[in-house]
């Protein structure tokens, strides 16, 4: 679960991007314009930022003393 969080991060700008591309591909070609569409942006930002704070908000695993998971 350690490595979730850097993930997240490193897939939030890509992951926004497609989406920007694909709103400007339905405003071009579909019959939604960008005004109508935009928000979908702030959902998938927020939804990301709710992810990464669920991860980074999860407690560790307690280990043993002798290194391994209890």
């Amino acid at each position: 679960m350690s490595n979730a969080k850097p993930l997240v991060r490193a897939l939030r700008g890509p992951l926004l991007l497609m989406i920007l591309g694909t709103l400007f591909a339905v405003d071009y070609f579909g019959p939604y314009p960008f005004y109508r569409t935009w928000p979908v942006l702030l959902i998938a930002y927020g939804v990301l930022w709710l992810l990464e704070r669920v991860i980074r908000d999860t407690p560790a695993e307690p280990e043993s003393p002798f290194g391994g998971p209890l």
